[in-house]
């Protein structure tokens, strides 16, 4: 499980020193911002859909910079998937970070549309093993997921935004050919469309 803690070191050393370079506003909009804004920290329920599995998201995410119109964040979300097999029924559990790149990101009054690229990588575990006896949850092989793509935070209000991204990437478990886990799921690429909703403090 060190892998779970390495990302919540990261997160947190990056929370402090997002707040403590850019404490300072800015009082021309130019050059690096505080991102001690309304909308420096998120949290987001969307739904996933890719070539082989369901994925509900929670996600919590905060500003790292802005700087000019330019802002990029990080987000960590708690993922959980129903890969598309029918015997037996077979569950992902993981932990996703995603880091995305874009322009400004407020809410100035009226509907706006803030776009972004992003980048992310996920760890997971599988509910059975390769001969499908069944396994406990969070023992190895593990399932790894990398890959990006291109999102819209549809701004409806100060606090609300509705989310849309499409991307793509790989997925594999190490090993997985020659533990007998379905092809799908070793090292094949992947499309995926991703709908939900954020709330902005």
């Amino acid at each position: 499980m060190k892998i779970l803690k390495y990302i919540f070191m990261l997160n947190t050393v990056i929370f402090y020193l997002s707040a403590y370079v850019y404490a300072e506003e800015d009082t021309e909009k130019k050059g690096f911002q505080s991102v001690l804004d309304n909308r420096f920290f998120s949290i987001g329920l969307f739904s996933s859909s890719d070539s082989i599995k369901t994925t509900v998201n929670i996600e919590f995410g905060f500003k790292i910079m802005k700087y000019n119109n330019f802002q990029i964040k990080s987000y960590t979300a708690i993922t959980g998937s129903k890969i598309y097999d029918d015997s037996p029924q077979m569950y992902q559990l993981g932990l996703m970070q995603k880091f995305t790149f874009g322009n400004n990101d407020e809410y100035v009054g009226k509907v706006t549309i803030s776009r972004y690229g992003f980048a992310f990588a996920s760890f997971g575990f599988l509910s059975f093993d390769a001969d499908r006896s069944g396994k406990f949850l969070f023992s190895s092989p593990f399932y790894w997921e990398v890959g990006g793509g291109a999102g819209f935070n549809i701004n409806v209000s100060k606090h609300v935004g509705i989310v849309l991204e499409f991307g793509g990437g790989l997925h594999l478990v190490p090993n997985g050919k020659e533990l007998g886990y379905p092809e799908k799921i070793n090292k094949a690429g992947f499309g995926r469309i991703s709908v939900g909703g954020r709330y902005y403090f």
